[in-house]
């Protein structure tokens, strides 16, 4: 896989800010790879990628990641299972997800262009413990949906039980 290959394609798909946050998203991916010795190209490739189901209109916040691990396979050619299935579940993460998959579930989260409340402890959590890391971000998803009058994805939940029971 040429990641340059795929940059060029991404960005002619992506508006500015959203390339931009694939690309802060495949660096954190990187440094996260780094930290807990997973295969730094398959975090970069699908760090870049997470998002390029948002590419498709019509596609949500959670259905994106499905037509994402979709459009990986059939646009940019990717073929890698892990790699898939980091950007299929990199929104509500699963029961017994990969370490891959937790880097790409957590990069998303804190990539340098995001900025929100608590982001900072996140960021720093997360290269400690990704469980805890991925945790966190949860009850803070489950805290804005609640505020929002928004309904919870019970994938979400499957995960945090997991992870928690896990501890």
């Amino acid at each position: 896989m040429d990641l340059n290959n795929l940059i060029i394609k991404l960005k002619d798909r992506l508006s500015p800010k959203l390339f931009n946050h694939c690309i802060g998203t495949m660096e954190e991916a990187e440094k996260l790879s780094l930290r807990y010795s997973v295969d730094v190209n398959k975090a970069k490739t699908a760090g870049l990628l997470h998002d390029c189901g948002k590419s498709e209109k019509g596609k949500d916040n959670l259905t994106h990641a499905e037509t994402g691990a979709i459009l990986a396979k059939e646009v940019y050619n990717v073929q890698d299972e892990d790699i898939i299935n980091a950007i299929k579940h990199h929104t509500t993460g699963r029961e017994d997800m990969t370490t891959l998959e937790k880097i790409i579930y957590i990069a998303d989260k804190i990539e340098p262009n995001r900025h929100y409340d608590g982001v900072e402890e996140l960021r720093r959590i997360s290269y400690e413990d990704l469980d805890a890391a991925i945790i966190l971000s949860i009850e803070n998803t489950i805290e804005y949906v609640k505020n929002m009058n928004m309904v919870l994805d019970h994938q979400s939940l499957n995960t945090l039980n997991f992870l928690k029971e896990k501890r």
